[in-house]
């Protein structure tokens, strides 16, 4: 078009031709995007595949060549179910040897967790494990007492896969991440390695490790052994799976948010969280500077195991100061400095706090029964026993912390950075979802429809969203603040420790974790006053009555009647309680979960499935 002709156009003209363009030309920016994304997204899923592909080999490969183990089938049941303590007895006995003993596990573990049964393992380690098996056989036969001078000597431990070990890959679920192995140990498989524990698989986590699902697109789903259908928990789902089913005698995990406590909870096994300031602040890969700037949520990282001795044992190991003065100068924390496990409190009769109920959130009558039964074996002993109160107030700012936290940056942008173009999971939909709805949204339009339709306990969630900093900081003002609160109604009650719900339900059916995240807050209000707190097995859901919610029958709730719906079907189910402590008071916590074990004996009455 000549000038002159332009000229002729009149203003309506123009205006319609420039927006034509306009819309054109966002259009297809918008189109060029959606493209240059979903290519992105199917790269980081071939890489996924050909990693699994990885994986699937290399189990194959050792197939080849594996020796079976040449044990009775009695002693290898035994080794099974044994503790730490126990199977080192028969290393001294000289009934075994460690390389029988890591064979056992292998075997084990080639039978339920690398199959499609359970889908548990990410990497294998079984050759490395038994050339440092015939090591360790061979210092037996030098001197056998070398078995009691290290506290892990030949134990198969399994590790999450986030955990920093030379050669091996931590994904995270993610492609990106693939065909990357560390270049050294880190602080915790140092110190496993220290006290002559043997690493011998790595397991499953969810996609960047932030729900309570184990699933990505590099592994796949995990199960729950006591019930495939079932989730296994997350963060450190693969770890609370493994051990219950005996892949091997313990492993480590990580917790943020219940990623230790829920997959304990969800699989009828023990685990660990020790206060953040007795752990180091490094060992695990870390996702994205995002998330690793992170301040407001400690990460821990503790035991899973199946009885509170062996999580002493190796939370020993993770608190020695020797052993820690051992490992590479240049893999350790400079900010930290160990503090050793003390000799548990001598006091003979505690004040034991109880709950069942925490910001209105009610739980089903299974999880009550547990928390009951875990307070009544400790009365037996000669504890008092008090139901612990908390301001609602404190309450309702503890509960919705974490999910603040989580969303403040808007669109969860710390984990999408992590992606590098992979798509999320579905079971995150929610949870972006709920990022990205800006707050005059919530609170302008969904917070009028929740009161309109009954939704009270999506109402009590709906006020967190992106914040800018000076918000942020005044946010993380009032959680310290209401820490310190928390802190002094249980120093104002004279509480030793608490006993309280492992998690609102027991183990969620696959693909559960978008609707019931509220549920999580069980777990997640420990972190957030950064409490240590351990997880332990009670009892089984025994019949329909458990899976009831006292007063909620015919609720209008959302998400009770997503938790009633979960609770189909989960009769036979393990149901775990928290013990938990101020900080600091490590020793308390495994202490009472000790005593509560003695009297509750979970093991002897609920063994584990046996999954042939």
């Amino acid at each position: 078009m000549k000038f002159k002709d332009f000229q002729k156009l009149n203003q309506k003209d123009i205006l319609y031709g420039g927006l034509a363009i306009v819309l054109s030309s966002g259009f297809s920016a918008w189109a060029l995007g959606k493209l240059v994304g979903f290519i992105n997204h199917k790269k980081m899923e071939r890489i996924c595949t050909r990693k699994r592909q990885a994986t699937i080999e290399a189990i194959n490969n050792y197939k080849l060549n594996h020796q079976p183990c040449q044990l009775s089938q009695d002693l290898q049941k035994q080794i099974l179910n044994g503790s730490v303590a126990q199977i080192k007895q028969l290393l001294y006995e000289g009934k075994t040897t460690v390389q029988q003993i890591v064979l056992v596990f292998i075997e084990r573990i080639l039978k339920v967790a690398c199959s499609d049964k359970l889908n548990i393992i990410t990497e294998i380690n079984f050759i490395e494990a038994l050339e440092e098996a015939k090591k360790l056989d061979e210092e037996i036969k030098q001197d056998k007492n070398v078995i009691n001078k290290y506290a892990l000597f030949g134990i198969p431990v399994s590790v999450k896969e986030t955990f920093l070990q030379k050669n091996f890959d931590s994904t995270f679920g993610l492609g990106v991440n693939c065909f990357k192995p560390s270049q050294e140990d880190g602080i915790q498989v140092a110190q496993i390695r220290q006290a002559k524990g043997i690493i011998i698989a790595r397991t499953n986590v969810p996609q960047v490790a932030m729900t309570f699902e184990s699933v990505n697109l590099v592994y796949g789903r995990t199960k729950n052994p006591w019930n495939p259908s079932r989730a296994v928990g997350g963060s450190s789902g693969g770890e609370g799976a493994i051990a219950a089913a005996r892949g091997s005698v313990l492993g480590i995990g990580s917790d943020i948010g219940g990623s230790i406590r829920i997959p304990a909870a969800f699989c009828g096994v023990y685990g660990f969280k020790p206060y953040s300031g007795r752990i180091p602040d490094y060992g695990e890969a870390k996702i994205s500077l995002a998330v690793s700037g992170g301040m407001q949520l400690k990460i821990s990282r503790g035991p899973i195991a199946r009885c509170v001795d062996d999580l002493i044992v190796l939370t020993k190991v993770l608190f020695d100061k020797e052993i820690y003065s051992k490992i590479p100068q240049q893999i350790k924390d400079p900010y930290f400095e160990p503090q050793e496990l003390k000799e548990f409190p001598d006091k003979k009769k505690l004040r034991v706090g109880y709950f069942d109920i925490f910001n209105g959130l009610i739980t089903p009558n299974c999880m009550k029964r547990a928390v009951h039964e875990a307070c009544q074996a400790l009365q037996q002993q000669g504890h008092e026993i008090v139901e612990f109160k908390v301001d609602k107030q404190v309450q309702s700012v503890i509960a919705n912390c974490f999910l603040k936290i989580v969303v403040a940056d808007g669109g969860m942008r710390s984990y999408i950075d992590a992606l590098n173009g992979q798509n999320f999971i579905e079971e995150y939909d929610l949870l972006v979802q709920d990022s990205n709805t800006s707050l005059g949204i919530k609170n302008y339009i969904l917070a009028p429809l929740f009161k309109l339709f009954g939704q009270k306990t999506l109402l009590e969630y709906n006020y967190n969203g992106k914040v800018d900093v000076y918000q942020y900081l005044v946010d993380s003002a009032t959680r310290k603040q209401t820490k310190f609160a928390f802190c002094q109604s249980i120093i104002d009650q004279g509480l030793d420790v608490i006993i309280s719900p492992a998690f609102g339900l027991p183990a969620v059916k696959h693909g559960g974790s978008k609707e019931l995240a509220f549920t999580a807050l069980y777990t997640w209000m420990w972190n957030v006053v950064d409490f240590p707190a351990g997880s332990l097995p009670i009892t089984l859901v025994q019949n329909d009555q458990d899976l009831e919610i006292n007063g909620q029958q015919n609720s209008i709730d959302l998400v009770y009647r997503f938790m009633k719906s979960d609770l189909q079907g989960a009769v036979g189910l393990p149901v775990n309680v928290q013990v938990s402590a101020l900080p600091n008071k490590d020793e308390m916590v495994l202490r009472v979960m000790k005593e509560i074990e003695a009297v509750v004996k979970f093991n002897s009455k609920h063994p584990y499935p046996e999954l042939n």
